[in-house]
Formats: structure tokens, sequence, C-alpha cells
């Protein structure tokens, strides 16, 4: 069939709803449409539902298809395609043993302790270089996520104090972490 002759069919059904323009274009594409639905794995009666329902969306969705765009038979298989997926997804069981999964997740085990032990390393090594005054500082604004004025109260320090002394504690710290 002719590419103007389709585009045409397709028109009759976005303006006029034409049921005998319907009728050709669901005679010349069901086959094909059922024909990628088995060869895609799709045993012979899905195909047919499914490719029931994509003739449908053409007939429902009719005014989205814009011949500038794309070619009707382009546009047919996407929604196939589309239909394929949605099958797949809805129709797969996952098939898995726990044991696959376990050793999947801890196969790599040994590099994990090398960093952990880094950074427990890096962590012992920071502790040991901060005064108790620092540690305190450190723990107030970051791990109790107060403010540095809230700090600076608690402390009895002026505000610039602290913040010049937060910062001065980040970047000792950051010099550890090289």
């Amino acid at each position: 069939m002719e590419k103007s002759h389709l585009i045409n069919l397709m028109n009759r059904i976005k303006i006029d709803r034409d049921e005998m323009a319907f009728s050709e274009i669901f005679d010349f594409f069901a086959p094909k449409v059922n024909a990628y639905f088995i060869q895609n794995g799709i045993r012979f009666e899905r195909s047919e539902e499914l490719t029931q329902e994509v003739l449908s969306s053409v007939w429902v969705k009719s005014d989205l298809y814009d011949s500038n765009k794309s070619a009707l038979s382009t546009w047919i298989f996407t929604i196939a395609r589309n239909k394929k997926i949605d099958f797949f997804r809805k129709n797969s069981k996952i098939d898995f043993k726990e044991e696959d999964i376990r050793e999947f997740l801890y196969q790599d085990r040994e590099v994990d302790l090398i960093e952990e032990n880094e950074a427990k390393a890096q962590i012992e090594k920071i502790n040991n270089e901060l005064d108790e005054q620092q540690k305190i500082m450190i723990k107030m604004n970051f791990f109790e996520n107060k403010s540095h004025k809230k700090i600076a109260d608690e402390l009895e320090i002026p505000l610039g104090t602290v913040k010049s002394r937060i910062r001065h504690i980040l970047t000792k710290m950051q010099g550890f972490l090289r």
C-alpha cells in the first residue's frame, strides 16, 4: 500500500472517525504486527490479543499521529514495541537463587575491607591530632548539627573565633586525608 494512501486513510480516521478507513489499515497492518510479536517470542494466541490492542490504540490515538514526524508504519510499530515491552514486564518471572545474589553482593568483600581499614586509620589519625576543644567543636557542628552561633554561645567564645577555628580544623583534617 502506498504511503500517501495510508496517510489519507489515517486522516479519514482522525477527522471523520471513518470505520472503513480503519478496516483497511487494520487488514493491512494486523498480519505484520502479529508476525512481529511471534518473531519476538510471544505465543500466537497472545500475539493476536496484543495485535488487537495495538490497532485499538491506533483508532483511539489517531489524533496523535503526525505524518510529518514519521511514517504510519513507524508509528504503529512503536506502539507495538511498547506493548511488547509491557507484556514482557508483566509476564516475566524473575528466577534467581539466593546464593547467586549473596555471591554477587559480597564478591568484592576484600576490597571493601581494605577501604574500611583505610578509613579507620584516617579517622584514628584525625582523632589523635585534634585536641579536645577541636573535637568538641566538630562534634557540635557536624554531629549535633548546631549552628556556629549556638556553638559560640555554649562555649562562650566569639562567633568569629568559632568560624575560624572550624575552618582551621577542617583544613587540618583535609591534610590528613591526602
